[in-house]
């Protein structure tokens, strides 16, 4: 993405209903038919809904200014031979839409065997390695492929589907504690449903990844620090939990989770060190062939 992008000011609920059935036995037996005293309605504690309304005021200040960080991009392909998994890290930048993933492909099957992996974001395209077994043929010499960015945004569109579904989440729910890296966190979650939100592109409400996934159903988990409430991370992920050993259901054959954090203050003193974005790998060493759409789809800027 060239130039910082466009900010938009921005939840399913779910519910549940418990259906009973009480029945007598016999003809003569009564039942009685007293009013019984209904279980009294859980209180959230006050702090607990500043804290859930200030996680949701810390995704959105960032939303309006994102910071640059660490992207990471998982997930599980499902097939009845073989389970592939991608685990892919590395920098980001969101205000240039450039990324540096590196990683590797797992392939669990009759045998398991794993090679390295590497992605590029730039330029709205991402660039991914052609494995060495792979270039032959036609392929002998390109070591890259590569896909539009934007493929799944909405025509001229500032931004992707996935800042406008970040965008409306609203109504998060605290999920206790956990820990990050080594720190402690307060997690907050929230589900939607991509298909009833606003804004969200046709292009990725068709794409192959959440074809593959079986629902528009998305998962949203805020991640802030202990204490300071500051957003540490950010995370959404739909379809099979991704691992290596998932099983495939009668609707689902992959899974998706892209996780950002350790996200850096541009305007801090001293600023702090940029990691180096990528240069576009020669044009010669690129082959024709359509790259990793799934990545495509999934990245956020």
């Amino acid at each position: 993405m060239a130039g910082r992008r466009g900010r938009a000011a921005g939840a399913t609920i779910a519910a549940a209903v418990l259906f009973g059935a009480i029945s007598g036995c016999g003809t003569t037996e009564q039942i009685s038919t007293a009013p019984t005293a209904s279980a009294p309605t859980a209180t959230i504690p006050a702090s607990t809904v500043l804290a859930e309304k200030a996680a949701v005021a810390q995704l959105q200040a960032w939303l309006a200014d994102p910071q640059a960080g660490t992207l990471t991009y998982n997930t599980v392909q499902v097939s009845p031979t073989v389970n592939v998994m991608t685990i892919l890290t590395g920098p980001f930048d969101p205000t240039s839409g450039q990324a540096a993933l590196t990683g590797s492909i797992e392939m669990l099957g009759s045998s398991s065997t794993t090679q390295p992996s590497t992605a590029l974001e730039l330029d709205q395209k991402v660039y991914t390695t052609i494995p060495t077994s792979l270039q032959t043929g036609d392929l002998v010499g390109k070591l890259w492929e590569s896909t539009s960015v934007r493929t799944t945004w909405a025509t001229d569109a500032a931004y992707s589907g996935w800042w406008q579904t970040l965008n409306q989440v609203g109504s998060v729910r605290a999920d206790g504690v956990t820990s990050l890296a080594g720190t402690t966190a307060d997690l907050y979650s929230e589900n939607l449903d991509l298909s009833t939100l606003k804004n969200i592109p046709k292009a990725l409400l068709d794409s192959d990844a959440i074809k593959k996934a079986g629902t528009t159903k998305v998962e949203v988990d805020l991640y802030t620090a202990m204490g300071s409430g500051t957003l540490i991370r950010v995370t959404y992920k739909f379809g099979l939990p991704v691992q290596i050993d998932a099983a495939a259901t009668a609707k689902s054959s992959a899974g998706y989770e892209v996780d950002m954090t350790g996200f850096t203050d541009a305007s801090a003193t001293p600023a702090p060190t940029a990691s180096p974005m990528p240069t576009a790998p020669d044009a010669t060493t690129v082959a024709k062939d359509a790259g990793d759409a799934d990545l495509a789809a999934l990245l956020p800027f």
